[in-house]
């Protein structure tokens, strides 16, 4: 439940459900989120639990001030990427960096509202919200034009219910090709879930700021192929890391999609991945392909980066370690096989969260959330209990983190991760940063 609503769970705990129908609406709505749009797709598959709780809901919201009050709330304009988990789309949203668009229009009984866009030349998203009898939060992949031409791209969406008639959500847009610095955008949805319609929308964007781009043009070789870092680009709410790999067909193994980087700057921090996406062509056995990779943003007065390939090995078993926390004192050993270890320092737990401290023991580099080698934590029954919140560990400094889970009983609790390989790595990139 989201926590800008601490009094709906009250007010839905009041009402009296059929316990098949509760147990339906659990089964069917609360499930583990691993990653962006896993929510979404099981709303919209699932429309029975859903009336269910809309009836509910309605009943409830008719009799009670709060529930009524709750339902009436809506996501404030102008400060739609305050709460979301991106640390770039935060910046950005409390810098008061986005355009409000505030753009409705309906179909289908259902109601589509463009609120605010963010464009800064490295990111360009949209924070929209969704209004029906019962809101269904997935959206058809667009087609979008810019200045009246068609582009392509690739995109990503997340979001939550604000009630189960709202949902709030954002669609971030990758094109294939470098967007102007100011453009008339169309867009047009034509299906919402398994719902068809037709909902369009029709305004300028601007860059938010000027956005410092770096083309280095710098060539490293990888297993017979070019790999050139064609531009680098530091932005308020992101950094984003343009790549050309180019080889010839017959002559490399090279998946160009495999590549990775990190980014890390002078003072030895390491950009958090935010996302990636590219496209290719081959032409007379040549194969050149695109790649752009999303970080989060760069700290100011940082004067040089190393950028650095890896490739993770595709070919390997996963094994799972898993330690119950009943009877063990701390600190013990986690391993995470040919990576490192983890070192378990201390777990806290109250009524409302467990917490865990922890180091990680590898020579390898990591990034700030642990993205490549991550733990959880799991009940005695192995469902996880990761927050969907707050998903990632946190750097405290060093190698020691800290991550918050669900409350549990503690004693029932086991701590889980995988065996990893090391990274394979490649020679690194140094780029000088132009003072920002």
């Amino acid at each position: 439940m989201s926590k800008q609503w601490p009094d709906l769970k009250k007010e839905m705990d009041k009402i009296h459900v059929p316990l098949e129908k509760l147990d339906t609406i659990i089964k069917n709505t609360v499930q583990p989120v691993k990653k962006k749009r896993s929510v979404i797709k099981i709303m919209s598959y699932s429309a029975v639990g859903a009336a269910v709780a809309l009836s509910v809901f309605i009943g409830t919201a008719s009799v009670s001030p709060a529930m009524a009050k709750i339902a009436s709330q809506v996501p404030l304009i102008g400060t739609f990427f305050n709460d979301v988990q991106d640390e770039g789309l935060q910046i950005a949203g409390q810098k008061g960096l986005t355009q409000i668009i505030d753009q409705s229009t309906k179909d289908s009984g259902i109601t589509l509202t463009i609120n605010e866009i963010f464009y800064d030349g490295t990111r360009l998203v949209l924070g929209y919200t969704q209004e029906s009898l019962f809101a269904i939060g997935e959206l058809e992949r667009p087609t979008i034009e810019v200045n009246g031409k068609e582009i392509n791209f690739s995109s990503s969406s997340s979001g939550k219910f604000i009630t189960p008639q709202k949902y709030k959500g954002m669609i971030e847009i990758n094109p294939t090709e470098e967007l102007p610095e100011e453009f008339e955008l169309s867009m047009r949805i034509d299906a919402v879930g398994l719902i068809p319609g037709t909902w369009k929308f029709e305004y300028n964007v601007k860059q938010s700021n000027e956005v410092i781009v770096i083309r280095p043009e710098v060539v490293k070789m990888i297993d017979a192929a070019e790999v050139k870092i064609s531009s680098l680009k530091i932005g308020p709410a992101g950094t984003d890391l343009a790549v050309n790999v180019m080889s010839e067909e017959k002559e490399t193994n090279l998946e160009p999609y495999d590549i990775e980087f990190f980014i890390v700057d002078d003072g030895g921090n390491i950009l958090d991945p935010l996302g990636k996406n590219g496209h290719g062509d081959t032409e007379n056995g040549i194969v050149t392909t695109q790649l752009s990779y999303l970080f989060s943003p760069l700290k100011q007065g940082t004067k040089k980066v190393r950028v650095i390939p890896y490739m993770l090995e595709d070919k390997f078993a996963l094994e799972k370690v898993i330690i119950p926390l009943k009877g063990q004192k701390y600190p013990f050993t986690l391993s995470q096989g040919d990576f490192g270890d983890i070192l378990v320092t201390e777990i806290q737990s109250n009524e409302e969260q467990i917490s865990v401290y922890f180091d990680i023991q590898s020579d390898s580099i990591y990034d700030n959330r642990l993205s490549r080698n991550p733990l959880w934590l799991e009940d005695d029954q192995g469902n996880s209990l990761v927050l969907e919140d707050s998903p990632f560990a946190q750097r405290i400094e060093g190698n020691s983190f800290k991550q918050v889970f669900k409350v549990s009983e503690l004693e029932k609790a086991q701590i889980v991760t995988f065996q990893y390989p090391k990274p394979i790595m490649y020679e690194e990139y140094e780029i000088e940063v132009p003072e920002q």
